[in-house]
């Protein structure tokens, strides 16, 4: 018998193996060339930088010279400068405007902060400083403090002393630069602020403000009048308020007392 012809052997290649080296491949180069892109574009970016610090940080034409600093309060000019604590000297695109508005936001007398370059070497800075609506006594023996629109608590003064007093409200702790967020006081506050907003200060004057009741708060007025509102609808019942005041001026009258509590239409007044 002649001898069996040897079987030549299959190669079997597999498909998947193949693929996957070449997805593989493809990734490498493509992270490869994302790293370089990002390499280039770092580079590109250190340039730009380090051609505008030339251009504007480092040029000695913005050095600054004059500050102008300005505020439409009492803080002095040499007391804002210190304040803001600038380096003598800095070129105008060094000076960090964050850090200067946060050392000038630090004051509690200073409401808002606008910072501006006046090239080549001015700095100018606006300062607004709060106005304060009204006095408040925060404990039984300590001295008042004022208060802004927004509660923001500020230091006495002596032409604070004439404003209205809030009372009524204890506290443990008060300090310059604290925000109070008590219901009763931001009520009082809004009376203030609509008062100066509609030009009634010739019509109606608040004196004193009692904030001890849970459900209304006592106001008293020039002329021995007192008033009772309630703890919401500031602007509504003050314009109540001075219709009762107007009408009684018109009829002759001298109010006693009025109740502004109520919702009704009629407004619950006495006479003296």
């Amino acid at each position: 018998m002649m001898a069996a012809k040897k079987k030549k052997k299959r190669k079997y290649y597999s498909k998947t193996n193949s693929s996957q080296g070449l997805f593989a491949r493809r990734g490498l180069a493509v992270l490869f060339l994302l790293l370089l892109l990002g390499a280039i574009l770092f580079g590109l970016y250190q340039l730009v930088s380090l051609g505008g610090s030339f251009l504007f940080s480092r040029n000695p034409r913005f050095k600054h010279k004059q500050i102008n600093i300005t505020s439409d309060g009492r803080l002095s000019t040499a007391k804002l400068l210190a304040y803001a604590d600038i380096p003598q000297g800095v070129n105008l695109f060094a000076v960090d405007f964050k850090a200067v508005r946060k050392n000038l936001s630090s004051v509690p007398l200073i409401e808002s902060i606008r910072i501006q370059r006046k090239l080549p070497d001015t700095l100018m800075i606006q300062v607004v400083e709060r106005d304060a609506l009204a006095q408040i006594r925060w404990t039984r023996r300590g001295l008042p403090f004022l208060l802004d629109r927004h509660g923001v608590v500020l230091p006495a003064t002596r032409t604070g002393q004439s404003l209205p007093l809030i009372d009524g409200l204890q506290l443990d702790k008060l300090r310059p630069g604290e925000q109070l967020e008590d219901s009763g006081v931001q009520y009082v506050l809004d009376l203030l602020s609509t008062a100066d907003s509609l030009g009634l200060g010739s019509k109606i004057k608040f004196k004193r403000f009692n904030l001890h009741y849970s459900d209304f708060i006592r106001a008293e007025l020039n002329d021995e009048v007192t008033a009772q509102f309630p703890r919401h609808s500031a602007r509504e019942k003050l314009i109540r308020l001075v219709r009762v005041m107007q009408m009684a001026r018109d009829q002759g009258d001298r109010v006693k007392t009025v109740d502004l509590v109520p919702d009704g239409i009629n407004v619950p007044t006495t006479y003296w």
